[in-house]
């Protein structure tokens, strides 16, 4: 899909805020050469329709590979898998360089509201299953408030998982507890939610579902320990894309089972009467792919008429 095509016709759907990512191996390809060409642009088109933006600054961005460190720092590093990535001097230093850059660039901007520091830090995904520490996000988050003054609201993400066989493996990944640990540093919590995920375990197709009772059990939950730290909860990635099992992005034809636009809908009633009353779609890319790929409007037509609905 051509980027700046996709880009706008999302923007045309008529969302009343979207998350842009600010990509550290896009816009630092040589080391002290910035270019934020894209970005700037992306940021002006949005301003022009005059739709708010969160802007995601750090190491580790929304979209796989999860980590956009540049090649030139990846060379001067040693990083072995399922570590602390922050624990690298030299990466600490390059990623706060790289941030109090793009803070102070978009300072000025009034169309961002909201800054987010990293996506899911304290969680271990990617390739090599890395993590960020708790005491280097704590430094990033202090040096963004520093640059803005305290202008904006600052966002902290951690995923989540509705199916309880998934939460008690990740459980079992991690030596703390990254939703405690946000609360701490964060002005909202942000959550990724993925109802229904596939997964290829050596060639056999693997589903974990997710029932309502259970979702509604631990959400509220969640929900409870916010307000109890006396923060907002947002939705940031909310499913509404395939995770088909065997599949780093779902581009056949057929449509397939672990998204679809009438669960999309009921899911997002269910999740707004839980109190969340923000909420991000996560697959425009996708929607937009089955358009003009497929000619299939059902994903677009329903996406649409969720935001109508929820301007009423």
């Amino acid at each position: 899909m051509d980027p700046r095509e996709t880009y706008l016709s999302v923007l045309d759907m008529g969302f009343s805020i979207i998350r842009v990512g600010a990509y550290w191996s896009d816009i630092e390809k040589e080391k002290d050469v910035y270019d934020f060409t894209e970005l700037d642009w992306q940021i002006d088109e949005a301003a022009r329709k005059n739709i708010p933006i969160v802007l995601t600054v750090g190491m580790k961005a929304p979209r796989w590979p999860e980590y956009f460190i540049p090649d030139w720092i990846k060379d001067n590093i040693s990083l072995s898998g399922n570590s602390d990535a922050s624990k690298q001097e030299y990466l600490r230093e390059r990623t706060l360089k790289f941030i109090e850059k793009t803070v102070k660039r978009y300072n000025d901007r009034k169309i961002i509201h909201y800054w987010q520091v990293e996506n899911e830090a304290l969680n271990r995904f990617g390739g090599e299953y890395w993590y960020i520490g708790r005491d280097f996000l704590e430094k990033e988050v202090d040096l963004v408030r520093k640059i803005d003054a305290g202008k904006r609201k600052i966002i902290l993400t951690a995923a989540t998982y509705p199916n309880g066989l998934l939460r008690f493996l990740a459980d079992l990944s991690v030596r703390h507890d990254p939703i405690k640990e946000n609360l701490k540093l964060c002005d909202i919590l942000g959550l990724n939610v993925y109802p229904i995920v596939g997964h290829d375990l050596w060639g056999l197709k693997l589903y974990f579902r997710s029932k309502g009772t259970s979702r509604r059990k631990y959400f509220s939950k969640l929900i409870e320990r916010v307000k109890e730290a006396g923060k907002d909860a947002w939705i940031v990635e909310f499913q509404a894309e395939p995770w088909e099992p065997g599949h780093l992005v779902y581009k056949d034809k057929k449509r397939p089972v672990t998204s679809k636009p009438l669960m999309l809908e009921k899911d997002i009633k269910e999740f707004y009467e839980l109190g969340f009353k923000v909420i991000f779609l996560w697959g425009a890319e996708y929607w937009c792919f089955r358009d003009a790929r497929h000619d299939d409007r059902v994903w677009v037509d329903a996406v649409e008429d969720i935001i109508k609905v929820s301007k009423e």
